[in-house]
């Protein structure tokens, strides 16, 4: 009864989605005050019907209903709670059923926001947002239903996959979702302003949804990251998996947007450009969500092969065919009516960086598709690696740091060289510190530089503004800091995420230029050295079965420069029901360097163990940058204080010189 209750339940979502898509049409040809609140009514019933999906769908793990397939697929009844919950997105029936849920309710929250009666772009706008939800819906209940039931009731599920019971994994998939779904919201704004004309404040209209959007992605990111770098044990946390860059592309293009954005609020331009990053961030979007779900690539991210290729294919080419059609239809209305600047101004430095965002983002997806391009051409593939993407990529990045450096001291006119002397100075400080510390390479210091010079726009530029307030208001420095940051979040959010972004490259240069690797044979009692670690082979043990797996685990002291450092206890852990076995190192992290070893195998008889150990130097500025980064986020997202007390004219000023 359960799966049947589920299954009418999103058909009845999918019927009010489309109804609500019609009535938003209807309200706006026929200005009818009547069917403008039963668009209403439908995207709010389409968004508790969806939630009544999901609840049932819960309800069916927690209380193990195996008739239902995709509960018997992914639950068993010794999982824990958490497991369980977490279980309901583990596949690509229930994550399908997630997504449409929260575009439904993005949607609601859209509608709920307004003030007053809907005029003809928000009227589009719902009805665009309401025929994405539709087809997710659509897709989802007809294509991968989760309440699809077993012929046979088994006694038991088969349990979630041992790799998604990482923490990352639990909370890796849902930020992902967010972050994607966020995207839909500033690409039906875009939409509607070119359906109805109105295409000059879009972009304020959307700016808090594009920036948590972005920042749900980027937090999706690091999360899969820590997960690939805790779970998969081959030592890295960034491997060029298409389905990584799946989640990369969208962010990289929504970063050029929030730039472009802030140019557009400056009324310097950018129109054209901010539709351009709108249409193709919510493409990539279903890109992705294409890549991990059509077959079509092989990948530890990627969802079975299915049948849904095609219809994401399609909707990919609608988004792009359409929003480029419009453009091209409103092309007068958006020409720029100021003259271009110099290439160093701020409007020419932010042009080059979108620009450039673009090149990385086309580079990404090459490489992604490049072997499925050479075998359908060809016959043979060609593997894009990730010593070609570092090669491609590593020049690019290079360039976006030295204009991270120069945008934000950039004037109106003209880059004054004046005000590029801390980047210079923050260049010089990082380079030396990196070259006494023994990172002596000279690209590695070339990246050093480029990185202290982003880091030091940003750190001058906070302690500049601080001092002159301090000066001007006699305040202390904090007060003068807690002010500043109140009254202009996104400005100075902005600089932190500059100094998280500028952290994690740090580690990036260091985990990517300077690795130690090392294979290792072990009889008990035998010591090897790796660099400056001796590993000595204390023991192997085994448990006796916990559940479903059987832990295997290595004992390793660990010696540095000669002294007794740590005990280390890399483990393989097996599980039987999925013939499956997951490597949990043993890592010991410090701020010069990551120490991470790896249980590869072992001898029969349990004398001798295989170890892969890997020296990662500067690897915790990952994670620390990656903190600084979402702190930044949240700031720049959090509404000022002071705004929320001044005038609507005060505010439109204030919101002009903050950008």
């Amino acid at each position: 009864m359960l799966a049947e209750i589920g299954t009418l339940t999103v058909g009845l979502a999918l019927a009010t989605a489309l109804y609500a898509a019609v009535a938003a049409l209807l309200s706006l040809r026929r200005d009818d005050p009547r069917w403008a609140e039963s668009t209403r009514n439908g995207v709010l019933a389409t968004a508790g019907l969806l939630g009544l999906a999901i609840l049932l769908l819960l309800a069916a793990f927690l209380t193990d209903h195996f008739e239902v397939r995709y509960v018997a697929n992914h639950s068993s009844r010794a999982l824990p709670l958490y497991l369980k919950i977490s279980a309901l997105w583990a596949g690509q029936e229930g994550s399908l059923l997630l997504w449409s849920f929260l575009q439904a309710l993005f949607a609601a929250l859209i509608l709920a926001s307004s003030r007053g009666p809907a005029g003809p772009g928000e009227k589009v706008r719902t009805s665009l947002l309401s025929l994405i939800t539709a087809f997710f819906t659509g897709v989802t209940l007809f294509l991968s239903n989760p309440f699809v039931r077993m012929a046979s009731v088994p006694a038991d599920g088969q349990g979630l996959n041992p790799l998604l019971r990482h923490p990352g994994m639990i909370f890796h998939p849902p930020t992902l979702y967010l972050g994607y779904v966020g995207l839909a919201i500033p690409f039906a704004h875009a939409m509607a302003a070119l359906i109805t004309g109105e295409v000059e404040g879009w972009t304020r209209a959307v700016r808090r949804w594009t920036l948590a959007a972005w920042l749900f992605l980027g937090l999706g990111l690091l999360l899969g990251a820590r997960w690939a770098y805790d779970v998969l044990g081959w030592g890295g946390y960034w491997g060029w998996d298409p389905v990584e860059n799946a989640g990369l592309m969208p962010w990289l293009t929504a970063t050029a947007l929030l730039h472009g954005a802030t140019m557009q609020e400056e009324r310097r331009g950018f129109r054209i450009w901010n539709l351009l990053l709108v249409s193709f961030s919510f493409a990539l979007v279903l890109f992705g969500t294409f890549t991990t779900r059509s077959g079509m690539i092989q990948s530890v991210h990627a969802f079975a092969r299915s049948n849904l290729g095609p219809y994401f294919l399609a909707a990919i080419g609608l988004t792009l065919f359409g929003s480029l059609a419009l453009i091209l239809r409103r092309r007068r209305l958006l020409e720029e009516k100021r003259p271009a600047e110099s290439l160093f101004s701020r409007e020419g430095l932010f042009t080059l960086t979108l620009m450039l965002f673009l090149v990385l983002t086309g580079s990404v997806l090459v490489g992604s598709l490049l072997p499925t391009l050479t075998e359908a051409l060809t016959g043979h593939r060609f593997e894009a690696t990730p010593e070609w993407f570092d090669r491609v990529t590593a020049p690019q990045f290079a360039v976006l740091t030295l204009l991270l450096a120069l945008c934000p001291v950039a004037g109106r006119q003209r880059l004054e060289a004046r005000r590029a002397l801390p980047a210079l100075a923050g260049g010089a400080a990082v380079a030396g510190l990196a070259a006494l510390s023994g990172f002596t390479r000279p690209l590695s210091l070339l990246g050093f530089a480029l990185t202290g010079m982003a880091l030091g726009t940003a750190l001058v530029e906070i302690v500049r503004d601080v001092l002159a307030r301090s000066r001007r208001e006699g305040e202390s420095f904090l007060t003068a800091l807690a002010v500043l940051v109140d009254r202009n979040r996104r400005r100075y959010g902005g600089y932190v995420v500059h100094i998280g972004i500028a952290l994690i490259l740090v580690g990036v240069i260091g985990t990517r230029m300077y690795p130690l690797e090392r294979d290792l044979t072990l009889m008990a009692g035998e010591p090897a050295q790796v660099g400056r670690y001796t590993l000595l082979f204390e023991e192997l043990r085994q448990d006796f079965p916990i559940g479903d797996r059987l832990p295997t685990w290595a004992v390793l002291s660990v010696y540095r420069d000669g002294v007794y450092w740590v005990t280390l206890q890399p483990r393989l852990e097996r599980y039987a029901n999925f013939d499956q076995t997951v490597t949990i190192p043993a890592l010991r992290a410090g701020l010069r360097e990551d120490f991470y070893v790896v249980l590869a195998g072992w001898s029969a008889d349990g004398a001798s163990a295989t170890f892969k150990v890997f020296v990662n130097p500067l690897a915790s500025f990952l994670w620390l940058g990656g903190l600084v980064f979402l702190a930044g986020g949240a700031l720049a997202f959090w509404p000022s204080s002071a705004g929320l007390r001044l005038t609507v004219p005060q505010a439109r000023r204030r919101a002009l010189w903050n950008t």
